[in-house]
């Protein structure tokens, strides 16, 4: 599994989405002043003749894409293009879909249907790039990249380059292109990390150093971004400061290899022997997780769509304390089989994990109007009410367990308890 500077790297994976606004005049990347007829591109005459329907689906199908309802989102674009067939807005969105479900071909033959219906729109090349890169097809990367470059120049755009440059092998590009991106936006903190990572690769330790704090001042609270710095400082001897670092991000990330073994190796040369073996045995525990984490990217780089290498992946995720990620996992799977209920219900025990708890409750109703006999799903309810402080609603839900299997110890314990719960009516 890579470490936590990887981490900041696949931020950007995701690429570049479509936004939408309430009106189909309003949606998508497509440029173009819009002053008038002979101005417009050929998205921009797209959208005018469009059929206000389209709009309405291609707003429903970015809110849908936002929730994880990928199934829902891909039938909006199905709905749209029975209207717009030629609106590269929703070949678009279709693009990014896939992007996020792993199917990198689809996702390519979306973006490229885009650019057939129009060549000056933007964003479908840096996406395309993104995808060439995650396929290690590194000068095709920094082909589409160069041609976006073409069309629009922005800070995100020239990190990816310099991404690329420093895969292939190519310091001096690759540092030139993480200054420009800085010069373009001065709080990109992504660009002053890998600047930094950069220069470490070099042996350039002072500047790596100097270069990652700058970083970190942008986002203080960034615990890759701690990580960093506090390995740095102990590369460099610095091994007091180091500390300071390094153990609130151990303490956050349990499950992160390089954040327990860096903080063992910190206490090893404090000379608290007794306190780094604790470490070092978590460390060893985590890189097993992240093993099988590696693994299971694996299998769904080759088989994106089979639904027990996504259930995987969640789960080991969960378990390494990555409860977002974790989600995404999830969502992807019920995207496969809508109809687990299964996964349906762990997805909202997930958004209750994270503290949604409003979410895990939509959620559990939604399963609920589907299957009403769940008694773990009406258990999980109640007790998402009671996080809520919804008093009454959980006494209902628990009692509906009772219903369903009466003498039920968990609902029973619950219900002997429910005075407890702190209402929030």
């Amino acid at each position: 599994m890579p470490d936590s500077r990887t981490y900041t790297k696949l931020a950007h994976l995701a690429g570049r989405a479509l936004v939408l606004a309430l009106a189909v005049g309003s949606v998508g990347c497509g440029s173009g002043s819009g002053s008038g007829s002979d101005d417009l591109t050929a998205t921009e005459t797209q959208r005018r003749i469009a059929d206000p329907k389209v709009g309405t689906f291609l707003l429903e199908g970015q809110r849908a894409y936002e929730r994880g309802g990928y199934n829902m989102a891909l039938a909006m674009t199905d709905s749209a293009e029975r209207y717009a067939p030629d609106l590269a807005d929703l070949h678009f969105l279709r693009g990014t879909i896939y992007t996020q479900l792993n199917r990198l071909g689809v996702a390519q033959a979306a973006y490229h249907t885009v650019l057939r219906l129009d060549p000056e729109y933007k964003g479908a090349r840096y996406n395309l790039g993104l995808i060439a890169f995650r396929q290690d097809r590194l000068r095709d990367a920094i082909n589409w990249f160069k041609e976006e470059e073409d069309l629009e120049v922005t800070s995100n755009l020239v990190l990816e380059l310099g991404r690329v440059y420093s895969k292939l092998g190519e310091p001096d590009s690759a540092r030139m292109a993480y200054e420009r991106s800085i010069e373009l936006d001065e709080t990109n903190s992504t660009a002053f990390m890998w600047l930094g990572q950069l220069h470490e690769e070099l042996g350039e330790m002072e500047k790596a150093l100097e270069v990652s704090k700058a970083g970190l001042e942008i986002r203080p609270d960034d615990a890759d971004y701690q990580y960093v710095v506090g390995s740095l400082l102990f590369r460099m001897g610095h091994v007091d400061e180091a500390e300071s670092y390094l153990r609130p991000v151990a303490a956050e990330r349990t499950w992160h290899h390089g954040a327990q073994f860096s903080m063992g190796q910190v206490l090893m040369r404090l000379g608290r022997e007794d306190e780094a073996k604790l470490y070092f045995a978590q460390a060893d525990s985590a890189q097993q997780v992240q093993q099988k984490i590696a693994e299971a990217e694996r299998d769904i780089g080759r088989e994106p769509i089979v639904l027990d290498h996504w259930v995987k992946m969640g789960v080991l995720l969960r378990k390494a304390g990555e409860v977002d990620k974790a989600i995404e996992a999830y969502k992807v799977a019920t995207t496969i089989d809508p109809w687990n209920m299964h996964l349906q219900s762990n997805l909202a025990l997930l958004f209750m994990e994270k503290g949604e708890t409003d979410t895990a409750i939509r959620r559990y109703r939604a399963i609920l109007t589907v299957d009403s006999t769940l008694t773990d799903v009406w258990l999980n309810l109640g007790a998402a009410h009671a996080n809520a402080g919804h008093r009454e609603e959980a006494k209902t839900a628990w009692e509906r367990v009772e219903k369903l299997q009466p003498g039920h110890p968990a609902a029973r314990a619950y219900l002997a308890r429910i005075s407890e719960i702190p209402d929030a009516s």
